[in-house]
């Protein structure tokens, strides 16, 4: 009996929030990104705290999923972002890296795999290539949404985040312009 009710008060204490007090007041906040009427399967999406509104804490960032959808996080998995209003940035990525000359495998030695990011990271585009993105494992991917849409500041995107539970999907078109919907 008394195990079942610790597990009950922990399940309930998750609930409403309780645990270390950090100071922040997150909701959880998830959605998904398309573009040109096409989920993105790769990329990510960051929801940065517009100061001038009055919002602050840390930029929560998600991960853009194969099937298009995001889940934000700021301190821990999954935990959301500060409530108020957020500037949003979007990187949509290409599915696939780009085959390059040296982009390294999972399967080589450590070694190999520190030459391969060397020479990627050396490796510039070519020209008609597009803007690229490098991630921390040395693969090169296409960047293929409108590149100020990557940078919070000049996205133009901005949304709300209220207490209790977000749902943002973000339509992007090919112009760079955003529709909101829940």
């Amino acid at each position: 009996m008394r195990g079942r009710m610790v597990c009950l008060l922990a399940a309930v204490a998750a609930a409403t929030g309780c645990g270390p007090d950090n100071g922040l007041n997150l909701a959880p906040v998830r959605g998904t990104v398309s573009y040109k009427g096409e989920l993105l399967k790769n990329g990510t999406v960051m929801f940065e705290p517009d100061e001038s509104q009055g919002t602050t804490g840390p930029t929560a960032f998600g991960v853009i999923q194969s099937n298009g959808t995001y889940v934000l996080s700021s301190e821990s998995s999954g935990d959301g972002a500060v409530v108020g209003t957020h500037r949003v940035g979007i990187v949509g990525l290409e599915p696939t890296p780009i085959p390059t000359k040296g982009n390294p495998e999972p399967e080589k030695a450590p070694q190999d795999l520190i030459k391969a990011k060397a020479e990627v990271a050396a490796a510039r585009p070519t020209k008609g290539q597009g803007a690229t993105f490098t991630d921390r494992g040395g693969r090169t991917y296409r960047i293929v949404v409108p590149l100020p849409l990557g940078r919070p500041d000049s996205s133009g995107i901005k949304v709300k985040v209220d207490s209790g539970w977000n749902v943002f999907n973000i339509a992007i078109e090919e112009d760079g312009s955003a529709a909101i919907s829940p």
